[in-house]
């Protein structure tokens, strides 16, 4: 079989353009669970996380209820506030998050300071994975503060989370 010399130079160019397109579209390198950054201060450096560097932070149990899940459950994470500590120097008010489908939510950074707001890693146990809502959740103490009974809580518990901007 013999092919068209032009048929094979599209096909590496569609090939060649599609390896980039992959590459540019993720905020993260392969290892990296999470990128966190700081679009209020010009020239300050990324930080990157790994699965096991995030295991490393001291690690927070929450026992609550959500609307997305059954009963009390016990998440397990590092602090928000720990986590975006490397980055945020007192300026910005807000953490816009992303996660893996685009989906990105505003938290007040007020609430990271007030509450002991988590990336939740594990429910009951388990790692969670991409299927349950992890590698990494946003998780509230919902039950512990009345407060946070609000609907609009429930609406900033973004899951599958890969980028925080502070802003």
């Amino acid at each position: 079989m013999k092919i068209n010399g032009a048929l094979l130079q599209v096909c590496a160019i569609v090939l060649c353009s599609v390896s980039i397109l992959s590459r540019s579209a993720t905020p993260a390198g392969a290892s990296d669970m999470l990128v966190v950054r700081n679009a209020v201060v010009p020239g300050l450096a990324d930080v990157h996380y790994t699965e096991q560097e995030l295991k490393t932070l001291p690690q927070v149990t929450i026992r609550t209820r959500t609307e997305f899940t059954d009963g009390v459950v016990t998440f397990v994470g590092p602090l928000v506030r720990d986590v975006i500590a490397p980055v945020y120097k007192g300026n910005g008010t807000t953490m816009h998050m992303v996660a893996a489908n685009d989906y990105a939510v505003d938290v007040p950074i007020a609430d990271a300071k007030k509450y002991d707001v988590i990336l939740a890693m594990s429910a009951n146990g388990k790692r969670l994975s991409m299927r349950d809502k992890g590698p990494l959740w946003l998780m509230y103490p919902l039950d512990d503060h009345p407060e946070l009974q609000a609907s609009v809580y429930n609406a900033r518990l973004i899951w599958q989370l890969t980028l925080v901007e502070i802003q």
